[in-house]
């Protein structure tokens, strides 16, 4: 086995564009783990979105979720917290008047709960994408009475989008760093928060060197693990930014591109 650790994003990478996991993509994780390879799944998603998919693929590895916020174990039908990387304290209600003046949806992570002012179209899509509904709540209070907060998702229109992400790079201040996983989707962690670091910790964790780590990934938050594994692969699919700069592509998502790159550079030689 080339690469003994895989950590691997979700949307847009295991999943197909129907957001189903192919039997192709399931046989190849499977496979691989049965040759004691340490398949890892890492998203911007929600932990709770993660559990059940890691059921499908017959996985009991840490969960890498909310961009790298926060790793959990699925222990059966709970996810216990290993670690959370929440925002600095006190940021949150300035982050919240500043984005609030956008036609954005804003969404707030705390833990295991995803928090909306309100239902629109843009949580109706991501409910049915991570098969969990969020929980309408005051969140300006609640960011107000200090909430922990390891990721907030604003969705909407790109050139909204820009407008939330230029307000983050103009408030260094706030310590908090801001990509897309696609281009109507802004993800605000805090800063050194990412998939990247993540994947330090499992290298470390597992003993497996660095050199010997593959990530998958379509999005550019996946950029900086691409970047920093052993070997980064990225999909026909992926966004522009990122197949500019990693040039080991496999076909798309929906053409079991995550299949064929276990296959063919996890578990043999590359051609």
């Amino acid at each position: 086995m080339r690469y003994r650790l895989i950590l691997s994003d979700i949307d847009g990478t295991l999943l197909n564009s129907q957001h189903q996991l192919t039997a192709g993509v399931k046989q190849a994780i499977q496979a691989y783990v049965a040759a004691a390879g340490i398949f890892v799944l890492a998203s911007a998603r929600p932990p709770l979105a993660m559990t059940a998919l890691a059921r499908q693929m017959g996985l009991a590895m840490p969960l890498v979720s909310l961009n790298g916020a926060l790793i959990g174990q699925s222990e059966g039908e709970q996810l216990r917290i290993l670690a959370a990387t929440s925002w600095p304290e006190g940021v949150g209600p300035h982050v919240y008047h500043a984005l609030s003046t956008l036609p954005l949806s804003l969404n707030i992570f705390s833990g295991t709960h995803w928090y909306v002012v309100a239902f629109d179209k843009w949580t109706d899509q991501e409910a049915v994408i991570t098969d969990m509904k969020p929980t309408t709540a005051p969140i300006r209070d609640m960011l107000i009475n200090n909430l922990s907060v390891q990721k907030m998702l604003c969705m909407g229109d790109p050139a909204m989008v820009d407008k939330a992400e230029k307000i983050i790079l103009a408030h260094p201040e706030w310590q908090l760093v801001a990509s897309r996983s696609k281009s109507t989707y802004l993800e605000i962690v805090r800063q050194g928060v990412s998939k990247k670091s993540a994947l330090q910790t499992l290298s470390s964790l597992y003993n497996v060197p660095i050199s010997e780590t593959m990530a998958l990934g379509d999005g550019e938050n996946d950029l900086p693990m691409l970047q920093a594994a052993g070997l980064g692969v990225t999909l026909a699919n992926a966004l522009p930014q990122v197949s500019a700069v990693i040039k080991t592509v496999v076909p798309d998502n929906d053409h079991d591109g995550a299949a064929v790159a276990i296959q063919r550079y996890a578990m043999g030689e590359a051609q």
